[in-house]
């Protein structure tokens, strides 16, 4: 019984690594370790779960010490990398509100997060980008604004829609 579950663990893992494709260890190695987060998204009381996002990730807080954001500048909180091991490669821009939200704030943290992504992603890797925001208080004028057509988030040439999400809910729901 032991060796059947063994055998089947070795197999799973061994189809898994298959398919990773370095993105997340490309990107690590240009990065300051003191800015990298093992888990958990959380900032000023607004948290996303990591519930079902694949193992095989990386998580860079853009407030942290090491950050490829200078300290002055405008920056989302994090940015989230990830090799799901079926071929596909995602990344994802967050920003997360506690309290009332102001969408054209939200708008500039997340295109200032899409350019550094743009310049860490190594332009050869093909992958899912999905700007975020997590709030916990959105007025319908504030969520009009999320949505305007206007206020996509470009990345690599293309305008991505912001997603919206409550705190507290999974990162994988929003995406």
């Amino acid at each position: 019984r032991g060796g059947f579950t063994q055998r089947l663990g070795r197999h799973l893992k061994r189809d898994r690594d298959r398919f990773v494709t370095g993105l997340v260890e490309r990107v690590r190695a240009t990065i300051d370790p003191k800015c990298l987060v093992k888990r958990g998204l959380n900032k000023s009381g607004c948290r996303l779960l990591m519930a079902h996002v694949p193992a095989h990730r990386l998580i860079v807080d853009f407030d942290r010490p090491g950050s490829p954001l200078s300290a002055g500048a405008t920056r989302c909180d994090y940015l989230v990398l990830a090799e799901d091991g079926r071929e596909h490669n995602w990344v994802a821009i967050l920003e997360l509100k506690r309290g009332a939200l102001h969408a054209d704030q939200a708008v500039r943290q997340l295109k200032a997060g899409a350019r550094v992504a743009e310049k860490l992603i190594p332009p050869d890797e093909a992958v899912a980008f999905r700007p975020v925001v997590a709030s916990g208080k959105v007025s319908k004028h504030e969520r009009r604004k999320l949505r305007d057509r206007n206020n996509m988030i470009r990345f690599r040439e293309r305008k991505e829609p912001i997603r919206l999400t409550s705190c507290g809910a999974t990162l994988i729901e929003a995406l």
